[in-house]
């Protein structure tokens, strides 16, 4: 079965899972906060702007000025995509609007939604419609969100669900992409219970045991893919995310 798949963003990781990540894909993260974690979600948004695949950023832990600059230094400049309709961040996190833009330009500043209160699904859906229709384009779309706040993952495991579905379900009529991050650890019995919607399982953490920290990354499981029982061991080069290389699983 020939399957359509987009590329990850991370150096030679597609090669070992079949050419990328399957399209119409949701896809859970587990991570802890670090800079592997930015720079697999921002790769992996640029990629698809490479490919004229249009981009929606979910920021929820910090605002998008910070994001641009973290995605600046990676030599990854995402202004024109911004002002052309290619790229939307939906801020999630500043208090107030003018917080969200504070040190962008005000072309690009324009082209930030601000929604003020995440923990309302039904208004996190009115700002995710709003950045779909500001797209020029829908064609292989990309979202990310960053990791959810307390507040939300404070919440029983039926509402944390329901949260999820109302706000991201209408994004898989445009053949999406969506990675969400999720803290390691937190809520076990959240993610498990979520994890059920997922298409794509994939697990993102550090080893800091020795002088330069290396990031593992488990796929567990990957929609109409076969995943070789194998952990990929990442890097961080300059600021760019690696494949370093391939540790069998034991």
């Amino acid at each position: 079965m020939i399957v359509s798949r987009a590329p990850s963003g991370i150096p030679g990781l597609d090669a070992l899972i079949q050419g990328g990540i399957p399209t119409n894909s949701t896809v859970a993260l587990r991570a802890e906060a670090s800079n592997a974690t930015e720079y697999f979600l921002q790769q992996f948004i640029a990629a698809g702007l490479k490919l004229g695949s249009p981009g929606i950023y979910c920021c929820m832990t910090r605002p998008p000025a910070n994001v641009i600059k973290s995605m600046w230094s990676q030599g990854l400049d995402v202004v024109e995509q911004l002002v052309n309709d290619q790229l939307v961040f939906l801020d999630c996190y500043s208090m107030t609007k003018e917080a969200a833009t504070i040190g962008l330009d005000s072309a690009v500043q324009k082209k930030i939604v601000h929604v003020s209160e995440v923990d309302d699904e039904g208004l996190l859906q009115d700002g995710l419609s709003t950045a779909v229709d500001r797209l020029a384009n829908l064609r292989g779309l990309r979202a990310v969100c960053e990791s959810v706040p307390s507040s939300l993952t404070s919440r029983s495991v039926p509402e944390m669900v329901r949260w999820g579905r109302k706000a991201f379900g209408e994004l898989r009529a445009y053949d999406t992409i969506a990675v969400h991050t999720f803290p390691i650890g937190v809520r076990e019995d959240l993610f498990n219970v979520m994890a059920q919607d997922f298409d794509v399982l994939m697990d993102l953490s550090a080893d800091r045991n020795s002088e330069r920290v290396h990031y593992h990354l488990n796929i567990q499981k990957m929609r109409l893919t076969e995943v070789p029982m194998k952990i990929f061991e990442l890097e961080t080069e300059g600021a760019l995310l690696t494949l370093k290389s391939i540790q069998k699983i034991t």
